[in-house]
């Protein structure tokens, strides 16, 4: 398949990632596909859980401090061979990042940085780099195209094309093709072509591999509500707390299990004892994939209220929500981004407004008292995963982008 012997950089803003199983995932499946990928990540990983799959991957990938030995020789071997293309990209930075100082900084922050990535990428023969979002690891991927003269291509995902994004339409139309994971971004992404260009947005959902999922034992708690998340402003977690102090008020008993960690846990925490709901809610923390495919059998319903922040940051589809329908728990969620291509309400599972925290008791309500229609979701939900977010077929849709549009 790679008989030219091309090579793919990947640049990562940060591996392993515990958040980022999609792209462990596609790692994996790209190797097995025979994609030869080298991954490039901008920061060193300090999650104190990381998945036992992404280990082998630790040692193969590379990373670099902001200034090193290594690093400073990069800087002068381009400033020697290549001056002017090093000052005009520099000066162009300045340019199109002026608008927003945070973007401007973190631009002019990793040029050092993606010059001793480009001296790696030459001595190593990549043909191509692809980056995940489309924040500062495509910002890398495009200075490493222009001082090697060699196509980039990223994957856009849902924040990293919402918030302030200063160099985004650049970006997307330089790059080689943009791949994102929701009809709604692609069609966000598409507005910013010429019409012309209109099949450089690629639709690629990201996937779960049947095989390695465990078994389906259900071994249902009674009242078990589940979510997981990150504890930030747009998993909507404020919201589904409250619709617990509703359940709770109307005298139902059950318990709430909230798995990540996240800048709002002490916000939570104080809302939690606010509502007097300390015996119902358990913040978990962080927990092993093992230990969140075993509350998928235990749980009634897994529950993931969505809202757009109020900065406009969003999620697509969260891949919890594939996860939870393949091991056919129920889902609640709400209308935001992409969350209705997979929550197709009262056929997959059921969708309220976001921020609206009677309507989500009530639909936690409903699935409570009535079991056969849960029973219906689970099933229509684990059809639908199957059919469009199995990670073989669409990874091997991945590597048919991957040879047409980068010659592999």
């Amino acid at each position: 398949m790679n008989s030219k012997n091309n090579k793919i950089a990947y640049i990562l803003s940060q591996f392993p990632e515990t958040h980022e199983t999609f792209i462990l995932r596609e790692t994996i499946e790209l190797k097995k596909n025979k994609i030869d990928i080298q991954l490039f990540s901008l920061k060193k990983c300090k999650d104190k859980v990381i998945h036992p799959q992404a280990l082998e991957f630790i040692t193969q990938t590379h990373y670099s401090a902001l200034i090193s030995i290594n690093v400073i020789k990069a800087i002068l071997y381009f400033i020697y061979i290549r001056p002017l293309e090093c000052l005009g990209l520099f000066i162009h930075l300045i340019k199109s990042n002026i608008s927003s100082i945070e973007s401007l900084i973190k631009s002019i922050v990793i040029i050092p940085i993606s010059l001793y990535y480009a001296k790696l990428m030459m001595d190593l023969g990549i043909t191509h780099i692809h980056a995940h979002w489309a924040t500062i690891p495509t910002t890398n991927a495009l200075i490493i195209s222009k001082i090697l003269n060699i196509p980039f291509s990223f994957t856009a995902h849902a924040w990293d094309i919402f918030l302030p994004n200063p160099m985004l339409k650049e970006k997307v139309q330089q790059a080689e093709f943009v791949a994102t994971c929701t009809s709604y971004n692609k069609k966000y992404l598409d507005s910013l072509l010429n019409y012309k260009e209109n099949d450089k947005i690629i639709l690629n959902y990201h996937g779960i591999d049947f095989d390695t999922l465990p078994e389906i034992n259900k071994n249902i708690e009674d009242n078990l509500i589940f979510s997981i998340g990150r504890l930030c402003e747009q998993k909507g977690f404020p919201y589904l707390l409250e619709a617990c102090a509703i359940l709770r008020d109307q005298g139902y008993q059950f318990k709430c299990i909230i798995v990540g960690e996240g800048p709002d846990r002490k916000a939570m925490t104080t809302q939690i004892e606010l509502l007097e709901l300390q015996e119902y809610i358990v913040l978990s923390g962080m927990k092993p994939q093992s230990y969140i495919f075993d509350m998928f059998n235990k749980a009634r319903m897994f529950v993931l209220p969505c809202i757009i922040a109020k900065n406009g940051d969003r999620d697509g589809i969260p891949n919890v929500m594939i996860e939870a329908l393949a091991m056919c728990t129920p889902v609640i969620s709400t209308t935001v981004s992409g969350v209705p291509e997979i929550i197709q309400n009262n056929i997959t599972g059921i969708t309220v407004e976001p921020r609206n925290s009677q309507q989500l008791a009530d639909a936690i309500i409903g699935l409570l008292n009535n079991p056969d229609t849960a029973k219906a979701f689970v099933k229509n939900g684990r059809k639908l995963v199957e059919e469009k977010f199995d990670i073989r077929k669409n990874i091997g849709e991945l590597v048919s982008i991957f040879i047409d549009r980068a010659h592999l």
